[in-house]
């Protein structure tokens, strides 16, 4: 067969090309250190890459749930480290200051410790672990109008007491109508209708505004759907605000996890017809946590007194038996009369006690036990034998709260806000206005705003773990809310009332055990997802070095590969020139 020049020439300019573009494909291996830059350098494992790649992806994307987790329960760990420290702190106090070798001076001066540690403890609740991500707030924040507690069932009746008016993150609703007939309603019950008819208003629809309504702790609890600081629920008008329970209570907005604010209440013995918003506090840092009365001195006039003090208790100078007083204290704020009673000895056994402002006998013909509590109308007196003797017939002794005046005289206006010490609260009226010696009281309370959501992440394929810890089951939940346990101190110290101060002492042992339990709840989903972790990077580690050997260039062989090939381009370039010489092409240069 003849091989003509020709060939030879055309086989030596493919097998440079070649070497050629072997060489460059090599370079460019060595460059980006991979061997397979393109489907076309080698589909099968090119295939494999992608599916290692899918899985390196998982590995790190639920390595990083996992350190995102791990941040904030650590934050909840610290926290709770600092509950229960503070929390101790506040009980070595309510010890200290249960002896009888204290008096109120001591306890008030105490009190002030307490009232930082109970600021200390609303910061600790409230921790962020990121902008406006709550460490103990379920997924989010919501503004609310909590009623007063309520007996059910509810009979609803139509045109009589069947309407309510609420605004809902400023916008306020037209007139909600919540049956058409007379109807009687479970909580549960009232708390869906209500909803229901409020999400139904056309003008808060307009707005987008909606809420969610719970019946919870015998009260109806009205939620905005919104977040945030502007997040906010007020109850003001309507003929079943006072059946529902909103003739009072309290509100607050989604600011804050745990809420500082104030629950108002109307005294049953008004014989006006004042009406009372929910008390909200609008600067938590200036509020004192006591608890107040407002008192109308006529028609047009108010005062406003702080009741979180002590109460004296003094014996008759005529007394003839040997009794003395040994406690003394407020147990229900909201059923302070200020009032002056009067408790007689009827016998050696037996006591009456009459309020004497209003003439009226509250209870006659109890039974007198040495040490034992007397209890009437938010008061609780102990009374007990000295000296071995005891009561004679015709023995009193006289008890009035002794509050103190926060403003006095002040001109009341329906509707215009009342605000001291932080707190704010509207009195309206409806047919009449508040009569002389009407009260209202306003006591200190803090509340959940939290929601029951649950920060969840995803750990492996189709495995879930749920990282939330609870604001409403550590710090306010079933068993103890150690927010009011230490507000409720706190009035105890500044009472000067004994009895109170180490009755909190069993609320803040639970809640100690309370917070205790979440901590060792934190610490074992911590000690899992440590463990996930590790198990997590050994796969990763697999799976990188198994996409590596896939992936990756062996360095030695693709350098000696080039250099070959570096070989057989000047090879057949050197052929080529001498292929050149012996042609007549030579000769025209």
């Amino acid at each position: 067969m003849r091989v003509t020049e020709q060939q030879v020439f055309g086989f030596l300019v493919n097998s440079y090309q070649r070497s050629r573009s072997r060489a460059l494909q090599l370079q460019e291996h060595l460059a980006t250190g991979k061997q397979v830059l393109q489907p076309s350098d080698d589909p099968g494992r090119f295939h494999r890459i992608v599916g290692e790649k899918a899985i390196l992806a998982r590995l790190e994307q639920h390595l990083r749930n996992i350190s995102s987790a791990t941040v904030r329960l650590d934050l909840a760990d610290t926290a709770l480290q600092g509950t229960t420290s503070t929390l101790s702190r506040v009980r070595q106090l309510a010890v200290q200051y249960a002896s009888d070798t204290n008096g109120a001076a001591e306890r008030a001066a105490g009190g002030q410790e307490v009232k930082a540690l109970l600021q200390h403890l609303l910061q600790l609740g409230n921790a962020e672990y990121d902008e406006n991500q709550a460490v103990f707030g379920g997924t989010s924040r919501h503004g609310f109008a909590a009623g007063l507690t309520l007996s059910t069932p509810v009979t609803l009746t139509n045109a009589a007491t069947d309407t309510l008016t609420v605004t809902v993150d400023g916008v306020t609703s037209g007139t909600i109508d919540l049956t058409g007939g007379t109807e009687t309603l479970t909580g549960p019950e009232l708390a869906a209708r209500v909803q229901s008819r409020i999400n139904a208003d056309t003008t808060l629809a307009a707005a987008d505004k909606s809420v969610s309504v719970r019946y919870e702790d015998a009260r109806l609890v009205i939620v905005s759907n919104s977040e945030g600081a502007s997040s906010t629920v007020d109850v003001f008008g309507g003929a079943a605000r006072t059946l529902l329970g909103f003739n009072g209570g309290s509100s607050g907005n989604g600011g804050a996890t745990f809420a500082t604010t104030v629950a108002t209440h109307v005294a049953s013995t008004n014989s006006g017809g004042g009406l009372i918003s929910q008390g909200q506090v609008l600067n938590p840092s200036t509020t004192s946590y006591d608890n107040y009365i407002v008192r109308f001195t006529g028609a047009t006039t108010f005062d406003v007194v702080n009741v979180s003090t002590p109460l004296p208790v003094t014996p008759h100078s005529a007394n003839a038996g040997r009794v003395g007083v040994s406690d003394a204290g407020i147990v229900d704020p909201q059923q302070i009369t200020l009032d002056t009673y009067e408790i007689q000895f009827t016998s050696a056994s037996q006591y009456s006690v009459r309020n004497t402002t209003t003439g009226a006998t509250l209870s006659t013909g109890n039974v007198y036990v040495s040490g034992g509590s007397i209890e009437f109308e938010g008061v609780r007196v102990v009374l007990s034998n000295t000296q071995g003797s005891g009561p004679v017939t015709g023995d009193r002794f006289t008890l009035a709260v002794a509050p103190q005046t926060v403003l006095a005289n002040q001109a009341y206006t329906a509707g215009a806000p009342i605000a001291f010490d932080g707190i704010q609260f509207r009195i309206t009226h409806s047919t009449s206005a508040p009569a002389a010696g009407d009260l209202f009281h306003v006591s200190a309370h803090t509340r959940y705003a939290g929601d029951a959501g649950s920060q969840q992440i995803e750990v492996a394929d189709g495995e879930i773990v749920g990282t939330t810890v609870r604001g409403d089951e550590v710090f306010s939940g079933s068993d103890v809310n150690l927010f009011d346990t230490v507000q409720q101190l706190l009035a105890a110290l500044r009472g000067n009332f004994k009895a109170g101060i180490i009755e909190s002492l069993d609320s803040l042992d639970r809640a100690i055990s309370q917070v205790g339990a979440a901590q060792g709840d934190v610490g074992a989903l911590t000690n899992r997802l440590e463990s996930t972790s590790l198990a997590l990077d050994e796969a990763k580690e697999l799976a990188t070095n198994t996409l590596s050997s896939f992936e990756d260039i062996d360095l030695a062989r693709t350098i000696s590969e080039l250099t070959l090939q570096e070989y057989a381009i000047q090879a057949a370039g050197a052929t080529l020139g001498r292929i050149f010489d012996n042609t007549l092409l030579k000769y025209l240069r």
